[in-house]
């Protein structure tokens, strides 16, 4: 594999990543009331679902569960249920749930790499943006190694924003300010992430 064609690929998937949504929404919500720790845990098993959705892609795998409505349309529900939980769960947090307390415990920490990983791999939005992001790019003779490049590459590339993004927000110049107003934090992520979570469902009514 030439240079010339990984970075293409390497742009796209950062975009891709880059592009705000529930996973931005639940990384900085935990940056920010958690801290750097909480944040990257976030991050970085949000990469290791997204090398399993790209790995399943390129296999052939997430092809044949985007083109299945009854697959696709549970998994869209999953997501749907789970955004809606973690909207609910932000929304109604406590102070003192909400990353007020001086150091976060260390649960939350295993607690914020769950949700990183069950929130990528509930978000079918990645599949259908695997499937048409790779047939763009992968021959059908590809090697075994060659796709695990490919797959491996969205998810360092995910991980690595992703992280970023928590440790920026997480600055201790910053930190002060958001745990002052951390419960007003936890309402509008709160809020967003409902939203998202309604408007998949509804999507699945009109369908």
């Amino acid at each position: 594999m030439m240079l010339t064609e990984w970075a293409p690929l390497a742009l796209v998937c950062l975009l891709g990543a880059m592009s705000p949504g529930p996973s931005l929404a639940l990384v900085t919500r935990h940056a920010a009331t958690k801290g750097a720790v909480a944040g990257v845990f976030c991050a970085v098993t949000h990469g290791a679902g997204i090398f399993l959705w790209a790995s399943a892609t390129v296999t052939g795998l997430g092809a044949v569960v985007v083109s299945q409505p009854t697959w696709f349309g549970a998994i869209r529900a999953l997501g749907a249920l789970f955004l809606l939980y973690l909207g609910l769960s932000a929304f109604m947090s406590r102070p003192n749930e909400s990353g007020a307390t001086e150091k976060p415990a260390q649960p939350d920490y295993a607690q914020a790499g769950w949700e990183g990983f069950l929130i990528a791999l509930c978000n079918p939005k990645i599949a259908v943006f695997f499937v048409a992001l790779f047939s763009q790019f992968i021959e059908p003779e590809a090697s075994i190694f060659e796709q695990f490049i490919f797959a491996g590459t969205a998810a360092v590339i995910d991980a690595a924003w992703y992280g970023l993004v928590a440790i920026s927000i997480s600055r201790a110049a910053l930190m002060g300010q958001i745990r002052d107003r951390a419960t007003l934090l936890n309402r509008c992520l709160g809020a967003i992430l409902i939203c998202l979570s309604l408007t998949m469902l509804g999507t699945l009514w009109v369908d």
